[in-house]
């Protein structure tokens, strides 16, 4: 809220808070990514003998963009948390 002394508006947040929300978006990214690649190998189960598999493309794309985009924010969390004495989850790490 500003006012007509202080015109800087306060944060809707404290860093503990923003931490939280982020480590909570990657433990989401990092659930539907392990659900997406379970998809895919019981579509694979189901059709052994099939080149194509219906639905199986499709899982096998979004789930390597997630492990590419996953593994690049780790990265920096990682880093972030270092340099500014955060804790990073070992599930996470």
């Amino acid at each position: 809220m500003t006012s007509k002394t202080n015109p800087t508006p306060a944060p809707l947040t404290d860093d503990t808070e923003s931490w939280k929300r982020t480590l909570s978006i990657l433990a989401g990214i990092r659930q539907v990514r392990q659900e997406m690649r379970e998809e895919a190998d019981q579509i694979t189960a189901a059709y052994p003998n099939q080149m194509i598999k219906t639905g199986h493309g499709e899982r096998a794309d979004i789930v390597s963009v997630l492990d590419e985009g996953y593994a690049l924010m780790v990265n920096d969390f990682r880093r972030i948390a270092r340099s500014c004495g955060l804790k990073m989850p070992d599930e996470l790490k």
